[in-house]
C-alpha cells in the first residue's frame, strides 16, 4: 500500500509541474469557450445553484450531434476514463476507471439500472441522438445522486420537447438516415413534437438492421448483427407559474442471434437466440421558477429488464439458456433551499427490486428481493468568489431478501465534500472524498440458471473510499488538467464456486491518473486525453473472471480534431484511439495471454448547406481508417480457449440529418 502511495504522489506531482510550467509561461490567448467532445471540466450551470464540482465527464446535445455515436461505445470514445467493451450492442458493458458498471449508480432521466443480470451482457443499450446530456462522477460522489454509488454515478438524461424544436417554431420533426458499409446496417430514425399553450408532446423512435461485420482481419464476427428497435415519448405540461409534469416512456429491444457468452469470442462455436428488453417509464414534477424556498424534484419510476435466452439449442444441462427478468419500482423527492453562500438540497429516495430467473434444467425457478430506502443532503456552497464546496451525507437502509431464504438488513452512512479554489486568474485546484456506503450487491441472476446458489451468514454490505486532487489550467482557448484518483472497494461481491455459495471476495482497488489538453478557436478545436489505470483485486491484477468487479484498462490516449470551413460549411475531423499493450504476471498465471496494443484512426467531414437546403446536414464517416485488427479494453482478453471478440475493421459511414 505503502509502494501505490508513492507511485501516486510522484504521478501527481509530475502532473502538477507539467500544469504549473505550462501556466508559468504565459500561453497567448485566444476566443474561450469550453472544449472538445467529452469534457473533464463541468458545465456551468447558470442561475441561482453553484455548479456541481464533483462532476468529471459531461457530454452535452452538441457534442453528441458533432461526434454522431452510433452506440454507448461510441458515445465515451472521446474519454479514455470510461472504456466500453466491443462486440455486438448486447455485450456493451462499460467501466469507469476499470470498475463495472455494476459498482456505480446508473440511472436515466433518474430511474435507476442496475447491471446485475449476467456478466457477459450489458444493459444499458440506448440510442445516443435520444440524449440531451450524460454526466458521470468518476469515484467521488455527491449524497443526492443516489445509493449504491461505490465507484461513482453515471447519469443519462434524455432530450425534452425545447431540446428538439428549431428558433422560433412550436412544433417540428427530425429525420436520420445512415448506412455502415461494413455490416451493412441501416438506421433510421424519426422524430415528431409540439409544444402549445403550456403543453407538449413527443415521439422519436429509431430501426437499426443489419449483419454480422467484419473485423480488421477481413473475418466475418459472427452474432454481432444488429437488429434494434428504440423509442422514446414524452408528454408534459407546464404552467404560466412554472409548474411542471412530466411523463416519459423508453423501449428498447436488441434481438438475434447472439454468441452464448455475448462478450467473448467462440469457446465452443454455439450461437444462441438472444432477446434484450428495457422498459423504463418516469413521472416526475419541478418548477422553472424556483423561489429560494420551493425548488422541488419529485419522481417516480417504473423499470422492467429481460433476458430472454429459450433452448433452441436442445441443451441437456444449463449453458447460457434462461429467461430472467428485474422489475424495478423507485422514486425521490427533493428540495432545495437558498442558504447564505450556496444551496441545501435534502430529500429522500427508495427502490424495490424485484427478480425472477426461468430455470430450464431445474424443477423450480429463482427469485429475490431488495430493497433501499435513503434520505440525504447536499450543501452546494461558493462562500468566495475562489472558493467552492460541495459537501453532504447520506443515509441508507437496505433489505434483501436472497434466494436462498435468508434475509440481511443492513444500513449505513455516506459522508463527502469536494472543493476548488482558484490559485489565481488562470490555476484552480481541485479534489474530493467520499466514503459510500453500498449494501449487498444485487446478485448476478443468470449465475441461479446453473445452480442452487446460497449466501454466506455474516456476508457483509460492500463499501467504498474515493478520492481524487488535480489542477486545472485555462487561458483564453486553452485548457489544461491532470487528476489524480484512487478508490478502494472492501466487501465486494465474490462467489465459492466449489460450494455455490455467495461471499464477500477481496479488497477492489483502483487507481491512476488522467490528464487532458485542449485547444479551441472560433472554428476550430484540438485535443487529447490520457488515461492511466491500475486496477486490483486482492494481491493481482483485476481480470475478466473477477465477476462484475472490474477489468484490466492499463494506459490508452485519445487524440479529437476538427476544423469547419464556415465560406463553405463544412467540417472536418478525426479521432484516434492508442492503447498500449499490457503485460501482466496475474495474465499468465490464469491463462490469458498478454493484452494487445492497438491504434485505431477515425476521419469525418459534414457539410450543412443551410444556404441551400436548410437545417439539412450530410456526413461521411471513414472508420478505423487503417482497418486495425483489434479488441477494445473491456473485452474478455484472449486465453487458450477463449478468442476475443475483434471490433469491427474499416468501415465507411454515411448518414443524412433533416430538421423541419
Amino acid at each position: 500500500m505503502r509502494r501505490a502511495l508513492r507511485s501516486d504522489l510522484r504521478a501527481l506531482l509530475m502532473t502538477t509541474t507539467v500544469i504549473a510550467s505550462v501556466a508559468g509561461g504565459g500561453i497567448a490567448a485566444a476566443q474561450d469557450s469550453k472544449p472538445g467532445a467529452v469534457q473533464l471540466t463541468p458545465i456551468e450551470v447558470e442561475g441561482r445553484k453553484a455548479r456541481d464540482i464533483e462532476t468529471d465527464i459531461t457530454i452535452t446535445a452538441k457534442d453528441i450531434e458533432r461526434d454522431n455515436p452510433q452506440s454507448v461505445k461510441e458515445l465515451f470514445q472521446a474519454d479514455p476514463a470510461v472504456t466500453v467493451a466491443g462486440g455486438s450492442l448486447a455485450s456493451q458493458k462499460f467501466y469507469a476507471h476499470g470498475l463495472d458498471q455494476a459498482k456505480l449508480n446508473v440511472t436515466i432521466d433518474g430511474a435507476a439500472h442496475r447491471n446485475n443480470v449476467w456478466h457477459h451482457n450489458g444493459n444499458i443499450i440506448l440510442d445516443p441522438m435520444f440524449l440531451k446530456s450524460v454526466e458521470v462522477d468518476a469515484g467521488v460522489s455527491a449524497a443526492d445522486r443516489g445509493p449504491g454509488a461505490l465507484g461513482g454515478s453515471v447519469r443519462f438524461e434524455t432530450k425534452d420537447v425545447a431540446d428538439m424544436l428549431l428558433p422560433g417554431q412550436s412544433k417540428g420533426g427530425t429525420a436520420i438516415l445512415s448506412y455502415d458499409t461494413n455490416s451493412e446496417t441501416v438506421r433510421a430514425t424519426g422524430a415528431g413534437y409540439a409544444r402549445a399553450q403550456g403543453f407538449e408532446i413527443m415521439g422519436i423512435g429509431t430501426r437499426a438492421d443489419g449483419s454480422d461485420y467484419e473485423n480488421g482481419k477481413g473475418a466475418t464476427e459472427p452474432g454481432t448483427a444488429d437488429d434494434l428497435w428504440t423509442g422514446l415519448a414524452k408528454l408534459a405540461y407546464e404552467s404560466d407559474k412554472g409548474h411542471r409534469i412530466e411523463w416519459s416512456g423508453e423501449l428498447m429491444q436488441d434481438e438475434g442471434m447472439r454468441r452464448l457468452r455475448p462478450n467473448m469470442g467462440f469457446v465452443n462455436n454455439d450461437l444462441n437466440y438472444n432477446k434484450a428488453t428495457r422498459r423504463t417509464t418516469t413521472v416526475s414534477y419541478t418548477t422553472t421558477q424556483p423561489t429560494d424556498l420551493f425548488a422541488p424534484e419529485i419522481m417516480l419510476y417504473f423499470n422492467q429488464n429481460e433476458l430472454e435466452r429459450p433452448n433452441r439449442n436442445g441443451y441437456t444441462r444449463a449453458s447460457g439458456d434462461f429467461n430472467s427478468k428485474t422489475d424495478s419500482i423507485g422514486g425521490k423527492l427533493a428540495n432545495s433551499f437558498a442558504i447564505p453562500y450556496g444551496d441545501l438540497t435534502v430529500g429522500v429516495d427508495f427502490y424495490r427490486d424485484e427478480v425472477f430467473v426461468e430455470r430450464f434444467h431445474f424443477a423450480t425457478n429463482a427469485e429475490e428481493e431488495v430493497g433501499n430506502v435513503g434520505a440525504f443532503a447536499q450543501f452546494r456552497l461558493k462562500p468566495t468568489p475562489r472558493l467552492s464546496i460541495s459537501t453532504g451525507i447520506r443515509a441508507d437502509y437496505q433489505s434483501y431478501d436472497a434466494v436462498d431464504g435468508q434475509s440481511f438488513d443492513n444500513g449505513g452512512l455516506s459522508p463527502n465534500v469536494s472543493a476548488e479554489y482558484a490559485l489565481t486568474d488562470h490555476v484552480t485546484a481541485f479534489g474530493g472524498y467520499s466514503y459510500n456506503w453500498g449494501g449487498i450487491e444485487l446478485a448476478e441472476t443468470a449465475l441461479f440458471h446453473a445452480g442452487d446458489y446460497r449466501y454466506a451468514a455474516d456476508l457483509d454490505p460492500a463499501t467504498a473510499h474515493n478520492i481524487k486532487a488535480g489542477l486545472r489550467y485555462r487561458q483564453g482557448g486553452l485548457q489544461l488538467e491532470g487528476t489524480l484518483f484512487r478508490t478502494l472497494v472492501e466487501n465486494p461481491v465474490d462467489y465459492d464456486f466449489a460450494t455455490s455459495t455467495r461471499i464477500n471476495g477481496k479488497d477492489l482497488e483502483t487507481r491512476g491518473f488522467d490528464l487532458a489538453a485542449g485547444y479551441r478557436w472560433q472554428n476550430a478545436f484540438v485535443g487529447a486525453k490520457y488515461s492511466h489505470t491500475d486496477i486490483e483485486y486482492g494481491d493481482r491484477m483485476a481480470l475478466y473472471g473477477d465477476y462484475n468487479n472490474g477489468v484490466p484498462v492499463g494506459d490508452i490516449l485519445t487524440l479529437n480534431a476538427y476544423y469547419t470551413f464556415t465560406d463553405i460549411a463544412l467540417t472536418v475531423g478525426g479521432s484516434s484511439e492508442i492503447a498500449f499493450e499490457i503485460e501482466d504476471q496475474a495474465l499468465t498465471d490464469n491463462g490469458y495471454r498478454p493484452i494487445e496494443a492497438y491504434e485505431v484512426v477515425n476521419l469525418y467531414a459534414e457539410w450543412r448547406p443551410d444556404h441551400l437546403v436548410p437545417n439539412w446536414s450530410l456526413r461521411v464517416e471513414a472508420n478505423n481508417l487503417f482497418d486495425e485488427d483489434y479488441y477494445s479494453r473491456g473485452t474478455y482478453a484472449e486465453t487458450a480457449r477463449v478468442t476475443p471478440v475483434y471490433s469491427p475493421g474499416r468501415s465507411l459511414l454515411i448518414s443524412s440529418v433533416l430538421k423541419f
